[in-house]
């Protein structure tokens, strides 16, 4: 048997062309989806609609953007928790990232594109605002199969209808030789489902359910779609948040892109998923307040914060 070391997140190609809902294709899919969400609490998708070129793309406009003046980036501001600038800490040196809210929308790209470059950035605007787009169709392919998996499909168009996204762009800098490698603390996301896109340079892992460690190795063409702290929470803990971290093994630059789904409406666990083996774990509740939750100092002293702020 081989080493916790060598396992690896399932992958799922989603460009298949007889991909459609209610085909044969398409069952086997969505059970091997929830699988990988359930086991490994991600999966790996390949999605080749976000072709090489535009992922090249996008990372060459993101390094534009981390090379802008840090009084420029610190303009990033939000009343929405996690939804601004961070970087420049001494607990956590090696991280920078900017978060561009409603990515998908030619006003959410056009606005924070006017905030950085007053001056315009049609290029900067338009490259956001495609590769957006395409990335949460890869969020939505995947929430309906995990839906459609529960025998749930009928909720999903509505769940669609309340969600919002957020484009974190990531920058780790190269480490100086009194600095530790650690390039982000371990951490579930606050989010329904987040999608992660790699450079070249490795770093991420994530952590098994037995507590072992393991790489995700960066790929041009393929996402890592992870559960958030709101899809466990809907799941009734059939799904696990994916506890993650960054560890730069390589003294090089690295960047990542994270397309993070929130939902405005009321979350609650569908009835479907509440039996004698899953009882009730969790109350209704809303997404961006258990944001608010998480950044009060009182909710650091709890293991599990979503079960502290809404569980049964």
């Amino acid at each position: 048997m081989g080493s916790q070391t060598e396992m690896k997140v399932p992958v799922i190609d989603l460009t298949k062309e007889n991909l459609k809902p209610g085909t044969d294709s398409w069952i086997s899919a969505c059970k091997q989806v929830r699988y990988a969400f359930e086991e490994y609490g991600c999966v790996e998708v390949v999605y080749d609609k976000v072709s090489m070129e535009l992922g090249s793309s996008m990372f060459a406009v993101v390094d534009d953007l981390f090379n802008l003046p840090i009084e420029t980036k610190m303009q990033n501001t939000s009343d929405r928790p996690y939804h601004s600038y961070f970087g420049r800490y001494s607990f956590i040196p090696l991280y920078e990232s900017l978060g561009i809210d409603n990515p998908t929308t030619l006003e959410g790209a056009q606005h924070f594109t006017n905030i950085m470059w007053p001056q315009g950035n049609d290029h900067f605007r338009e490259t956001v605002q495609t590769y957006s787009k395409l990335v949460a169709e890869i969020n939505g392919t995947v929430t309906r199969m995990l839906f459609d998996s529960y025998g749930v499909e009928r909720l999903c168009e509505s769940h669609m209808e309340w969600n919002s996204y957020l484009l974190r762009c990531f920058r780790y800098r190269t480490r100086r030789p009194d600095e530790p490698d650690l390039g982000l603390w371990s951490h579930t996301d606050r989010t329904f489902i987040s999608t992660l896109h790699q450079n070249q340079i490795s770093g991420l892992q994530i952590k098994t359910k037995d507590g072992q460690w393991i790489d995700v190795e960066p790929s041009g063409s393929s996402f890592l779609v992870l559960a958030g702290d709101v899809l466990m929470a809907w799941s009734n803990d059939r799904i696990p948040s994916c506890d993650h971290r960054v560890i730069m093994k390589e003294n090089k630059i690295r960047y990542s892109l994270g397309l993070f789904s929130f939902n405005n409406g009321l979350i609650k666990v569908p009835e479907e998923l509440v039996d004698d083996q899953f009882p009730l774990r969790y109350k209704p509740f809303n997404n961006f307040d258990y944001l608010r939750f998480t950044q009060a100092e009182e909710s650091k002293k709890y293991g599990c914060a979503i079960k502290a702020y809404c569980g049964v």
